[in-house]
């Protein structure tokens, strides 16, 4: 018999802090991020989170709470609504609705905080059971000017919400605006604080001893799978509830595309792999990958490729400096494999005519950089200066770089099977370099640059041991 399993509270959380490592944020932390998010909204507003309910069926993986409302509650239960009214009177705050304990039903599925510790361990001024929700509404809307909420894009919820807010506003004489919260978490979110960073490090710490697991296992004959199941038990094993993604170990014709979700090919000798895998820890999120031969040993078309990608990724890393602009990351790295796919005659014309042209991304089809956090693709606006279309926007983010900014630096080239006017021997050649990069007063921080990253460092790690070689 399987039985769904969910997190007991605060388990999403404190779960991936078993080992030593960082410690787990406190209530007050998270009280900060109210008081924040307070101070950019309306004294007589009223908050609305709704933490979504388990996905039914749910039998592969701990219940993970939505990345707002854990970062505004530090609540990791399913199914619960915070409200709070930053200009209430003391004591009435700060409200959680929740699941009540229930020993029948948790013996199921987890133990829970229940009503009384959300008071007691979250620190909420009152708390309810969630079936409350509704009969508790009115006075909680009583004297509100305006909604915002977090819907879990939960229909039904949203429009239950909007309704009685609508009725409300329909009693009154003035308009009640009904607001999504989430534009303004999401740039409190953009920029990290102490505690986020070290969370940070940690998740990719335990990325990088993951890649060298890897590494060390990598060679014809042996699949896909192997390498993606020794990753897993090394983020598992160091403290991490879960991958921040779906693993992605492609070799051969595998390595050509971006998303592969299988990894159970039997990888060949000549053959390169782009292994994008990564923790989560704490919640937070890696986003690390390495490109390295099958073999062991680079051959010329692989090294070749390799490093304009990795000389792509030096220059990007080199432009998130305090006071630039986040699209200057992606020029840089576009500036160097346009020139170095032009030099390998991947691609025809001036830089100036492939960019124009847009020929390159027959070979290079995707962005440089994405922010990093609790989500792997996080939170917070790029400031598009054209957000008419994807290559456009990837030029075009005019978001200013700012110290305890997260963002990945992840040029690649992918040659698929008989790509036009390509010779054979590139063919199904992908490589991609993929690393973290704290923005700070004093330069660019890799979080993630111990993985071997440079061709001696990789073939060294790849060298069979001598227990291997017998």
């Amino acid at each position: 018999m399987r039985i769904p399993t969910l997190l007991v509270a605060l388990a999403a959380c404190s779960s991936a802090f078993a080992v030593a490592g960082p410690p787990a944020p406190g209530p007050e932390w998270f009280a900060a991020h109210r008081a924040a998010l307070a101070a950019k909204l309306p004294p007589d507003a009223v908050v609305i989170l709704r933490a979504p309910a388990e996905s039914p069926g749910n039998l592969l993986d701990a219940y993970r709470p939505d990345s707002n409302v854990w970062y505004l509650t530090g609540f990791s239960e399913p199914d619960a609504i915070a409200v709070f009214r930053p200009g209430a009177v003391e004591g009435k705050r700060y409200v959680l609705f929740v699941k009540p304990r229930n020993w029948t039903e948790e013996r199921w599925t987890g133990r829970r905080a229940g009503v009384e510790g959300a008071k007691s361990e979250y620190r909420a001024d009152a708390a309810y059971p969630v079936a409350d929700f509704e009969k508790e509404l009115r006075p909680l809307f009583a004297g509100a000017k305006a909604l915002f909420y977090l819907d879990a894009r939960d229909r039904e919820f949203r429009e239950k919400l909007i309704t009685a807010w609508r009725v409300l506003a329909a009693d009154g004489t003035e308009p009640l605006p009904a607001l999504d919260v989430a534009p303004h978490v999401a740039q409190m979110r953009l920029v990290k604080d102490a505690t986020e960073i070290a969370i940070l490090r940690e998740a990719a710490t335990l990325s990088v001893e993951a890649h060298r697991a890897a590494l060390s296992l990598a060679r014809p004959g042996v699949n896909e799978g192997v390498l993606k199941a020794a990753m897993v038990q090394r983020c598992l094993a160091g403290g991490g509830a879960r991958m921040a993604y779906a693993p992605i170990v492609g070799s051969g014709p595998n390595s050509v595309i971006l998303h592969y979700p299988d990894a159970n090919r039997t990888m060949q000798a000549g053959e390169m792999i782009v292994n994008d895998t990564a923790c989560e820890y704490g919640l937070y999120a890696a986003d690390v990958t390495r490109s390295y031969p099958v073999s062991g040993t680079f051959s010329s078309e692989q090294r070749a490729v390799y490093d304009i990608v990795l000389a792509a990724q030096k220059a990007a890393i080199a432009k998130a400096v305090v006071g630039a602009v986040h699209h200057d990351v992606q020029d840089a790295s576009l500036a160097i494999v346009v020139d170095g796919l032009i030099k390998l005659g991947l691609v025809k014309g001036t830089r100036e005519e492939v960019i124009k042209s847009r020929s390159y991304t027959a070979f290079f089809p995707h962005g440089t950089s994405h922010w990093l956090g609790l989500d792997v693709h996080d939170a917070g606006s790029y400031e598009f200066a054209d957000p008419t279309d994807r290559w456009t926007r990837y030029s075009s983010s005019m978001a200013k770089l700012k110290p305890g900014m997260v963002l990945t630096v992840e040029p690649g080239i992918y040659i698929p099977e008989k790509s036009e006017g390509v010779d054979p021997k590139w063919w199904n050649l992908g490589v991609r370099i993929e690393d973290d990069i704290l923005v700070t007063e004093k330069g660019p921080e890799c979080l993630s640059c111990a993985a071997p990253r440079e061709i001696a460092e990789i073939e060294k790690a790849m060298k069979p041991s001598s227990s291997q070689s017998r």
